[in-house]
């Protein structure tokens, strides 16, 4: 029988260590690349095609989303495992939007994650119950209000900063805060950002000192 290959993306070099030892302990486990960063690990990605991609979601250059959306638009048939050290709504929600088969909080342990490997590799998921009851709010929730994340950015546009400057300010990619305006646009049914400010002030769901006047920002 044929090992699970894996890659493992990890900016932090103990932790890719010993996860990598720790892999390659186990039966049936080949660890068949490693990457400090999300540019690195998508050239090894196209190159190599792992089993299983292990993508920690705030990896630097491109980060582990950016990735699992490029598996994805690619077609590449690699199971993704995400790596977080964070639970926030909007990470959850774009992980489940790319139908990722795991995602893990760090605090879980480097075991949990060689469990966690098994189980996408043989086509089921694994989550932290953490992520799974962020998940069960998200669908309860529905389509009203904006998330956490979703204010941020909106306030950073409000504030006239540039989709890149937004980025640097959130620590996220580029992409990742044209993801967030996509789905601002669409809950609340504009298409522009300073319409988008406009109608979130509208509704209640964004506030920004008094003086700054959102009709000044441009859309760009």
């Amino acid at each position: 029988m044929e090992p699970i290959r894996i890659l493992v993306a990890d900016d932090h070099p103990p932790l890719r260590l010993g996860l990598r030892i720790l892999l390659e302990q186990q039966p049936g486990m080949q660890v068949v690349a490693e990457a400090g960063d999300g540019e690195t690990a998508l050239t090894l990605l196209e190159d190599i095609r792992p089993d299983v991609a292990i993508l920690d979601i705030r990896l630097p250059r491109r980060d582990g989303l950016a990735l699992a959306r490029e598996i994805r638009e690619r077609g590449w048939p690699i199971r993704i495992l995400l790596l977080s050290a964070y639970e926030e709504a909007d990470l959850v929600r774009q992980a489940l939007a790319l139908g990722v088969e795991g995602y893990l909080l760090k605090h879980e342990g480097l075991e949990a994650i060689v469990t966690a490997v098994r189980s996408v590799a043989r086509g089921l998921t694994a989550f932290s119950p953490e992520i799974l009851a962020r998940a069960q709010e998200l669908s309860s929730r529905g389509s009203e209000g904006l998330t956490e994340r979703e204010r941020e950015v909106l306030a950073l546009v409000a504030e006239g900063l540039t989709r890149r400057a937004i980025a640097e300010r959130l620590g996220i990619s580029p992409r990742t805060v044209d993801y967030h305006l996509n789905q601002i646009f669409q809950r609340l049914r504009v298409n522009s950002q300073a319409a988008a400010v406009c109608e979130a002030i509208r509704r209640g769901w964004l506030r920004i000192p008094s003086g700054d006047s959102p009709e000044a920002h441009g859309s760009g």
